[in-house]
């Protein structure tokens, strides 16, 4: 997926990835509901920037989905939840400098809880070029499981 997060206040965000995900989440809605009940009950969203939360509620409300029922948040707002499946915007762009949060320390605390708190599906929405399957980082490691669309 292309797109860069643009700096918003001493957090980011990511329009692009605000878009795929929305658009994800009504393209399957009926699928999912046929076979988990309720998509806000369902579904839960990390990211890890409050700016990307706040876009995310946004896009999410004015696409006709209740906000107030949906977990969506940093990895924190997951704490100790499960959904069955979890959609992860990584936020990051191409143009971005400097390391990952969840590669911060080479630690991979942060990333181990949000693919944990998925019972069935972790969907992660990222600009592929940021993610380096040769890093022996969380991330590195992470690039070695995915399956891009």
């Amino acid at each position: 997926m292309d797109g860069n997060s643009t700096a918003v206040n001493s957090s980011r965000t990511n329009p692009y990835e605000v878009e795929a995900i929305v658009n994800w989440l009504i393209l399957n809605k009926e699928q999912i509901e046929t076979h988990y009940g309720n998509i806000e009950n369902a579904v839960g969203i990390i990211t890890p920037f409050a700016g990307q939360k706040n876009s995310l509620k946004l896009a999410l409300k004015n696409a006709g989905f209740n906000t107030s029922i949906f977990k969506i948040g940093t990895v924190h707002a997951l704490q100790g939840a499960e959904r069955s499946i979890v959609l992860f915007s990584m936020v990051y762009g191409k143009g971005d400098s400097g390391t990952m949060f969840f590669d911060r320390d080479n630690k991979p605390n942060m990333l181990n809880v949000a693919v944990s708190r998925a019972k069935d599906s972790f969907i992660v929405f990222a600009n592929a070029a940021i993610l380096d399957k040769k890093a022996k980082t969380p991330s590195g490691i992470l690039a070695n499981y995915l399956t891009y669309q």
